[in-house]
């Protein structure tokens, strides 16, 4: 059994993982992993010169069991004199309200407390009891599931705080090194069942992937893992690069030049792509949303589809830009003079001025206007097909839709283009132009401002 222990210790050493003095949190179940890693680290507490704490969560999914396995778990840590702190965490209420599994919601509430319960109990690292057949399952759950890159490369040695120094080690090393030393540990009778998919593989697939295939699976896996990390470090180096070279973004929004499908034989990466979703637009990456945006590639300029979470991609001259759809008003808003309104996010106000608090071109959101032909109220609306003005400067009617074009604006922005107008004259072009028979001269009487923000 000291060819475990040494195993362990030249695998802390490789990844330095712990330094002296480190006041580290294990997560303790009471299964075999989970007393493995306490025994382990007890036994090397003055070599290493830590201090322990162990943090058990009762999940309430068994009963009595559970119970029991909390009552165990803080006698052994009795045993060792370690420090002991129990939770309950309430599984079933987390996965129904969030609509998830049983597995996943234990999974997550178990980190968001271990999270917790390291500050609160002034440790600096977080020990978790995986191992290389943890790594296995995790590998393989994501290859049969669908997974990016970074799903091969397993269940990670260190991430911020948290630490993992038993990757080196199969199941069934931990086992017989449990069994030869006499220390007990609890069994979860859950994980005996096939209902989850994490045992149905561990307990149907892989004893015959190894008997068959592999006995050193999990040790060929974890080095597999391992190059699958350091190839995508290099990778998330390289579209680092390129995203900060290429690609613009602002609040809700990305530019990507379709230059770079010229670079990648004729698509955009999908970890480029995922970067871009998960940084900018903060949403999971999926394998259809690769096969969507590279679609828009060969399509004509305003051709646009529909993503997740109201996400749309927009094919423009030489990019694709990918926004948050606007929830688009369809109705009519009637205003009158001294009116304010919000509508798309902007506000819009009416207001009557005097001659001398005109101030021509300070600002592209305002207007001065003539009242003197204004009658009734104005109404603010979406453009319609056939709609025409006479821009300012201008001695010629011009439809909005070519004034728009005129304008640069992208096909797909067009529809979002808002008209303010008068017994069904177009005053203002919102944002962009007002009409040449509503400009202020000599003769006005009235002026109105008009802005926007």
């Amino acid at each position: 059994m000291k060819g475990t222990e040494q195993k362990v210790l030249r695998f802390i050493n490789q990844y330095k993982l712990i330094d002296a003095g480190d006041r580290i949190l294990v997560a303790f179940s009471g299964g075999p992993d989970s007393v493995f890693a306490l025994s382990f680290l007890n036994a090397f507490r003055l070599k290493y010169k830590i201090t322990l704490t162990a943090v058990h969560f009762n999940h309430g999914l068994r009963g009595k069991e559970s119970d029991d396995d909390e009552r165990f778990a803080k006698e052994f840590c009795k045993k060792l004199k370690i420090r002991f702190v129990a939770g309950k965490l309430n599984v079933r209420g987390y996965a129904k309200k969030n609509k998830l599994s049983i597995e996943e919601a234990a999974r997550i509430l178990r980190y968001k407390n271990l999270s917790f319960a390291v500050k609160k109990l002034g440790c600096n690292k977080i020990v978790t009891a995986h191992n290389q057949s943890d790594n296995t399952e995790t590998i393989l759950i994501n290859l049969f599931t669908g997974t990016g890159l970074s799903g091969l490369t397993g269940i990670p040695v260190v991430r911020d705080y948290i630490i993992r120094p038993f990757m080196c080690l199969s199941k069934k090393e931990i086992l017989d090194y449990l069994i030869n030393k006499k220390i007990p540990y609890r069994i979860d009778s859950s994980n005996l069942s096939d209902d989850f998919k994490r045992n149905f593989l561990r307990n149907q697939i892989l004893p015959e992937l190894k008997n068959k295939l592999n006995p050193q699976l999990d040790d060929a896996l974890f080095r597999t893992s391992k190059n699958y990390e350091s190839a995508l470090y290099l990778i998330q180096k390289l579209v680092n690069h390129i995203i900060a070279e290429y690609i613009t973004h602002n609040s809700g929004s990305v530019n990507i030049p379709l230059l770079l499908s010229d670079m990648f034989d004729g698509e955009i990466p999908g970890e480029i792509l995922r970067f871009v979703f998960n940084k900018y637009l903060k949403i999971e990456f999926e394998y259809d949303d690769y096969l969507k945006i590279n679609s828009l590639i060969e399509k004509q300029k305003g051709k646009l589809i529909q993503l997740r979470e109201e996400f749309i991609a927009v094919r423009e001259d030489d990019s694709i830009r990918i926004e948050k759809k606007q929830r688009l008003s369809d109705e009519k808003i009637e205003l009158k003079t001294g009116s304010i309104i919000m509508f798309n996010g902007l506000t819009l106000g009416i207001e009557q001025i005097m001659r001398e608090d005109v101030q021509f071109g300070i600002n592209k959101g305002i207007e001065f206007i003539s009242s003197d032909l204004i009658k009734g109220k104005f109404v603010l609306r979406k453009w319609e097909d056939g709609d025409k003005f006479q821009p300012l400067g201008m001695k010629q009617f011009k439809t909005v839709s070519d004034f728009l074009t005129d304008c640069k604006i992208p096909s797909a922005k067009k529809k979002e283009q808002f008209v303010l107008t008068n017994r069904n004259h177009i005053v203002w072009v919102v944002g962009l132009r007002m009409d040449e028979r509503y400009k202020v001269n000599s003769e006005t009487k009235k002026i109105l401002k008009l802005w926007m923000k």
